[in-house]
Parts: structure tokens; sequence; C-alpha cells
């Protein structure tokens, strides 16, 4: 007779397997809002350099190439970013630096041009 007092367990596993997809789901969904809400300046100002020095085909050595990658590295190691929250993040850059129009970034006598000189000094010749 104990056996009838003893609720049951399947549903009560049913139910938090239910929780758990709910719960994997909604992280899969965050993943690129987290990304988007990495508003980190620094990873932001790294991001600008690496797309200027690959879409303007601004200067850049080996040694400031490898220098902003460690410090993205860094960077995003700190903020948690998961490699597709990275990558989401440097995409969005990418198009906000492409709807600012390319041909004004890359203007060698521009703004951009001179942040650019000054911010890739930080990391050497």
């Amino acid at each position: 007779m104990s056996l009838a007092l003893t609720p049951p367990r399947r549903p009560l596993r049913r139910a938090v397997a239910a929780v758990l997809v709910a719960l994997a789901a909604i992280s899969a969904i965050a993943g690129p809002a987290r990304a988007a809400e990495a508003n980190d300046p620094d990873l932001t100002l790294l991001y600008r350099l690496a797309l200027s020095a690959e879409m303007c085909g601004f200067t850049v050595s080996p040694k400031q190439a490898e220098g902003i990658g460690k410090d993205m590295d860094r960077h995003i190691r700190r903020l948690n970013l998961s490699d597709d929250d990275a990558d989401a993040l440097y995409k969005k850059i990418e198009a906000d630096m492409a709807a600012e129009d390319w041909d004004k970034l890359c203007a060698k006598s521009g703004a951009w041009a001179k942040t650019y000189a000054e911010q890739i000094r930080k990391f050497g010749k």
C-alpha cells in the first residue's frame, strides 16, 4: 500500500527535463544578445583597428597585429564571451563601420585614419 502513497517519479523527471530544455533554449537565444550588450569600448576599438587594417589597408606590422590579437583575447576572456558571441560582436562592429561608409573611414587624411595611427603606435612597430 505504501506504493500508492508514493508520488510518481516519471512526471517529475519529465518536468525537470522540460525545464532544463527550456533553459538551454533561452541560453541559445540570449547568446547573440549578450554579444550586442558587451559594449566594451576597448574591445570595440581593437576590433575597429583590426577591421581597418583589413578593409582600408592601413599599415600594421606583424608585431602590432599580434599585440592587437592578444589584447582582443584578454578582453574576450574578461567579458566571458563565447567564440560565437565574440564573432557576433565583430560582425556587428563591421556592419556599424560599413554604415559609416568605408570610403570616409578609409580616407588617408580622414579623422579615423589619424585615430588609427595614434592607436596603432601603442602596439609598437
